[in-house]
């Protein structure tokens, strides 16, 4: 075996390994975001977990400014001539505090909408809210810092220094005190937690760099509206389904999301690592080997929905929804074309190609048009959630693929 062969050998294996390691750090994040939601649902009364779920969907939703700043950072730290990597980060890192501030302060200011919305009677409940977002955009900064640098390790650490800690600190807060705004507290601690783990990991990186030059803050709000449409699409039928089901179907249906979610979320680590091998040359390959790999991850995991139903509903929900079984494999499908158009948009965000956006807004739309007019059963709304996630995800495939070899960023931010 020549020497290149070796090379390239090695630098696979490497590549898989931390592929390996990623997806570990991402599933334990996971797995205790979970557990948070089960001990919130057994020590808090119907009514504040309710509040509690409500404000953990704001923090989903107002956390798309972090996911924003993880990859415009991980892109321009990706572009940037190796020379002037730690000078990137640095910038990157000013630019994540910023966002930071910013983010906490619009939320301080929409705050007390928030408690009237939900009725919430502690101010300190929607106050803990509007402080968890900057230690949240800080974490975002991390991942994207470490995801651009390649450093699959620590990037792992990072990941679990964002999933860990706010999970642990929350659930502790939940099984001591077991208030609503005890488990925001914990959110907010444990977030503040994991943000230091994070900057500690990645303070290396930029410590010593000069910060001259950044356009990465305004590249940040075009970035957050493409996570945001995503994160609509993807999120949407639930909200559908609880408003025009019964309750009951509306309880099955979110059964069915579960199935979904563990789908689109088990090939997830594929998008975090080819990232940022999308921003360079070798965008062209990696787009084609990354589509294949979440496909036939989405493919695996529904043929296997599809062979054992009873077992996967048995372990997920309990035989109290037995009746769901027939119907997983519909879920498994749109957990696997919600993967897919995960995979589409960060490929066509790291080339600023906002041009698929404005289709999931318009697949948005459509769903929420045709779930108003046809929804007499599960079945029913399932099929449509699936019909519009194909279509938009296939004319994401599509674009991306077309694009494969456009160069992603030309001329990056430090310059003086």
């Amino acid at each position: 075996m020549s020497t290149d062969d070796t090379t390239t050998t090695s630098a696979a294996q490497r590549l898989v390994g931390g592929g390996l390691m990623v997806a570990v750090a991402l599933g334990v994040g996971q797995l205790l975001a979970y557990a948070q939601t089960l001990v919130a649902a057994r020590t808090l009364s119907a009514a504040q977990f309710g509040a509690f779920s409500a404000l953990l969907a704001l923090l989903l939703i107002g956390n798309t400014v972090a996911l924003a700043v993880q990859v415009v950072t991980a892109r321009h730290i990706v572009a940037i001539d190796p020379a002037h990597r730690r000078d990137e980060a640095a910038a990157a890192w000013r630019t994540t505090i910023v966002a930071a501030v910013i983010t906490t302060a619009f939320w301080l200011a929409v705050s007390p909408l928030v408690g009237v919305a939900l009725n919430l009677d502690s101010p300190a409940t929607y106050i803990l809210l509007a402080l968890t977002f900057f230690p949240l955009t800080l974490m975002g900064g991390a991942l994207g810092i470490a995801q651009g640098h390649e450093m699959h390790m620590k990037l792992a650490g990072v990941y679990l220094g964002v999933g860990v800690p706010k999970a642990v600190v929350t659930i502790g807060f939940l099984l001591t005190v077991a208030t609503l705004t005890a488990g925001m507290l914990g959110l907010a601690l444990g977030s503040a937690v994991g943000a230091l783990i994070c900057w500690l990991l990645v303070r290396p990186t930029f410590t010593g760099g000069i910060v001259k030059h950044s356009t990465m803050l305004r590249e940040i709000p075009a970035a957050a509206y493409a996570m945001l449409a995503l994160f609509t699409l993807t999120n949407l039928d639930i909200v559908l389904g609880r408003a025009f089901l019964s309750p009951e179907e509306a309880g099955q249906y979110g059964v069915g999301i579960i199935v979904a979610k563990i789908v689109t979320w088990l090939p997830q680590f594929v998008a975090v690592m080819a990232y940022a091998r999308m921003v360079d040359a070798r965008r062209g390959r990696t787009t084609l080997v990354g589509l294949g790999i979440v496909a036939a991850i989405g493919l695996l995991c529904t043929v296997a929905v599809w062979l054992a139903p009873d077992l996967v509903v048995s372990i997920i929900a309990g035989p109290e929804y037995a009746e769901m079984a027939d119907l997983l494999p519909l879920f498994a499908l749109i957990g696997a074309c919600g993967a897919l158009l995960q995979f589409v948009v960060y490929g066509l965000v790291a080339i600023r190609d906002r041009r698929l956006i404005p289709v999931i807004w318009v697949g948005t739309a459509v769903l929420i048009a045709l779930v108003a007019v046809w929804h007499d059963s599960v079945a029913q709304v399932a099929a449509l959630m699936l019909l519009v996630v194909a279509c938009v995800t296939a004319i994401g495939v599509v674009r991306l693929v077309r694009e494969r070899d456009v160069p992603a960023v030309v001329d990056a931010s430090v310059g003086g």
